[in-house]
């Protein structure tokens, strides 16, 4: 059970809450988290506006947050858009960050296509095209 403030935060919120739970869950996949990847989730969750007692939360106990995984086609397509317009956003993919989108298109479905994906919304995002035109050429 969580407390009032949980209960009754903003939609918005906790889905930043749920996508970074997601990232912290996937960069541990391979064990451990790296320090590259901890340095990429810290300036991830200073993008979603989470506070360091957040950030902490989530990394000391991922299991105690939903995983909600998109069902549709188009769901998945708008997590991966969402996800990369995010590493995009100061204009550099570093090698940690192309990694760890790697991985989130993996895990959203996408199989080997996954990079050609990734180029393509990083194309039309340099474009000017905003999410949802991104994603209504996506699908």
């Amino acid at each position: 059970m969580g407390t009032i403030a949980q209960i009754f935060e903003s939609g918005e919120r906790s889905a930043h809450k749920g996508l970074f739970n997601n990232l912290v869950m996937l960069a541990r996949v391979d064990g451990e988290v790296a320090a590259s990847e901890q340095n990429l989730l810290k300036r991830i969750a200073k993008r979603l506006a989470l506070t360091d007692e957040q950030v902490k939360e989530i990394m000391d106990h991922p299991d105690s947050y939903p995983m909600v995984p998109p069902v549709s086609k188009e769901e998945r397509f708008d997590r991966f858009i969402q996800f990369v317009e995010m590493v995009c956003i100061d204009g550099v993919i570093d090698p940690a960050e192309e990694k760890l989108t790697h991985k989130y298109g993996l895990a959203l479905g996408f199989t080997e296509d996954v990079h050609e994906i990734e180029v393509k919304v990083i194309d039309l995002l340099k474009a000017g095209k905003s999410r949802s035109e991104i994603l209504e050429e996506m699908m």
